[in-house]
């Protein structure tokens, strides 16, 4: 069987939405690659069949579309690709390795044969329909922190859980639940699919919703890999869904926007703690760690 790659080269603005809507025209699997300065590439892969030129049109016509929504899409740049079966698979799996993050985290997709070490936290993740693999820098920069900041027996929120990653991690370190919270419905198999594999499913309830409103818990820790955008109109909620000395963990700031996010956290009675940063190409990754302001 002959696959048909399509890539597409948008801003990271548009990145997330473009990824998505390639998920809803059944792509097998999307690649993200950050290529220069404010500027991502996603590779999807289909079958090479007569629906991929109306694959390719609908895409133009939804790139075209992003504007008039806030989102700016360029360069918005389209590629077709014809690609043999056995070269897609190979290609496909050899973007995605096992890799440690942090002191005892280790994620590997199902097909590599992990060596038992009682000194890794072995975390079974396949690149698929959802974010949230370990291979961008705000997922690893997510995970190095929840490994930092867990206690065992701790409570845990996880906004915009996505693949599952974080959830997956948090429990894996210690955490007795986790509420995991998905606006995006494509994803919310995906994740349930991640928990099994990983044996987690009794310890997670999973929620199909718009963040940390979804849910009436408090929390010894909130965590959330998600953009700017979707992190301003949470922050306001988390005063009252976090115990007095407890954290929350915010990725996929970029580093210009890390002062807007702080200043809503001040706003709203918390402080930043510490941050973190990853660059990938040209792109600054920020993570903050954030607890509720104490009186002077």
């Amino acid at each position: 069987m002959n696959w048909a790659r399509i890539t597409v080269t948008t801003s990271d603005d548009a990145s997330e939405a473009v990824a998505n809507y390639l998920f809803e025209m059944d792509a097998f699997g999307v690649e993200l690659k950050d290529t220069a300065d404010s500027i991502t590439s996603l590779i999807a892969y289909y079958p090479l069949d007569d629906r991929v030129n109306t694959r390719v049109k609908k895409l133009r016509d939804f790139l075209s579309k992003l504007p008039t929504w806030g989102i700016q899409a360029y360069p918005a740049k389209i590629d077709l690709k014809r690609i043999e079966s056995e070269e897609w698979t190979e290609a496909w799996k050899s973007s995605f390795p096992p890799q440690q993050i942090g002191e005892r985290l280790l994620i590997a997709p199902t097909w590599h044969n992990i060596p038992s070490d009682e000194t890794d936290i072995l975390i079974r993740l396949d690149p698929g329909m959802a974010f949230g693999t370990g291979y961008h820098p705000t997922t690893r920069l997510s995970l190095k922190m929840l490994e930092q900041t867990i206690k065992p027996d701790q409570n845990v929120a996880d906004i915009g859980t996505g693949s599952g990653i974080l959830a997956i991690a948090a429990i894996k370190l210690g955490a007795k639940h986790v509420d995991a919270i998905e606006l995006d419905p494509t994803a919310i198999p995906v994740a349930e699919t991640n928990f099994a594999i990983n044996g987690v499913t009794e310890q997670i309830s999973l929620y199909q919703g718009d963040g940390i409103k979804v849910v009436q818990d408090r929390y010894h820790l909130i965590v959330g890999n998600i953009l700017t955008k979707a992190i301003l109109p949470i922050i306001p909620y988390c005063p009252s869904r976090i115990y007095p000395k407890g954290y929350i963990i915010f990725s996929g700031i970029l580093e210009s926007e890390l002062e807007q996010v702080q200043e809503v956290l001040i706003e709203n009675g918390l402080q930043c703690v510490d941050v973190t940063r990853e660059a990938e190409a040209e792109v600054m990754w920020t993570a903050l760690r954030a607890q509720l302001a104490r009186p002077s």
